[in-house]
């Protein structure tokens, strides 16, 4: 049973893990525990590290927006619960694309962290998209009361946080430094599904088809290193052919936002280990 003192995701993320947490449970390393040193480099919601609430993490992803969002978090909680009640009190289509406007040209601070949750929760299905100038540019998701987090929810968020390595870099620096007996979780941006349009721009460099064959080769060096290693990803012929003969695969299906028309699809997935479950 889920602890309900732990802190939980506060973020909408396209390809997270909140329903799926049972599974990814399930089929963690034997001996985890929560003193193991835990890495999530593409860290999206973090469903699976606020589920764990691991005492020693190194938390990442390429995109630097995020990252800074839970550094913000982690810092200054009851300031951008502040800032996120004001949000809620002017909620509206007119200040949803006034505050839009105001993110991409603005700098790094509390104010924008702020800013980046309250536009997660009321974008168009909370799809973070950026264009190739790096450019938030999701329309308004004309949610009226958008479940923004408490205080009391975002103090929870920055205890959890407390312990973790918060950092801004490509997933390859940051498990360069796995060892033996570390457990990595990578998670990253799914190649398309089946034929349709799956938005894997949450960078405005994208995650393409050679991206994950990189990313197949750094699971197998740590692989040989003795680190504990789990993938999510699309369950297709490529992604299979890359992680076969070394990695165990485990099936699921879930139901995913796979499409701009805001329709929802049953998917099968992969967990993919290193280890027998």
């Amino acid at each position: 049973m889920v602890n309900q003192q732990l802190a939980k995701p506060f973020l909408r993320w396209a390809g997270g893990k909140s329903r799926i947490a049972n599974f990814l449970e399930e089929h963690l390393p034997p001996n985890f525990t929560n003193g193991n040193r835990y890495y999530e480099p593409f860290l999206g919601a973090g469903s699976l590290f606020f589920r764990l609430n691991p005492l020693k993490a190194t938390l990442s992803d390429d995109n630097k927006d995020l990252i800074e969002c839970y550094k913000a978090v982690k810092k200054r909680p009851e300031l951008i619960a502040r800032y996120l009640k004001k949000h809620l009190l002017n909620n509206c289509e007119d200040h949803y694309y006034k505050m839009r406007n105001k993110y991409n040209c603005s700098n790094p601070s509390i104010a924008r962290a702020a800013l980046f949750i309250y536009l997660n929760k009321t974008c168009f299905n909370g799809i973070w998209r950026v264009n190739k100038k790096g450019f938030f540019n999701v329309p308004y998701g004309y949610i009226e009361s958008p479940a923004l987090p408490s205080k009391e929810d975002l103090l929870k968020l920055s205890k959890a946080l407390s312990r973790a390595k918060i950092i801004h870099k490509d997933y390859k620096h940051i498990v360069k430094y796995a060892e033996k007996g570390d457990f990595v979780y990578f998670d990253p941006p799914y190649p398309p599904l089946n034929g349709t349009s799956y938005f894997t721009h949450y960078t405005k460099e994208g995650f393409d088809k050679r991206n994950h064959s990189e990313l197949a080769s750094v699971a197998k060096i740590l692989n040989k290193k003795g680190c504990y290693i789990m993938v999510s990803n699309a369950d297709i012929p490529y992604i299979r052919s890359l992680y076969k003969d070394i990695f165990n695969l485990h099936e699921l299906e879930v139901t995913r936002l796979i499409r701009s028309d805001g329709k929802r699809y049953k998917v099968q997935e992969l967990v993919i280990t290193n280890y027998e479950v």
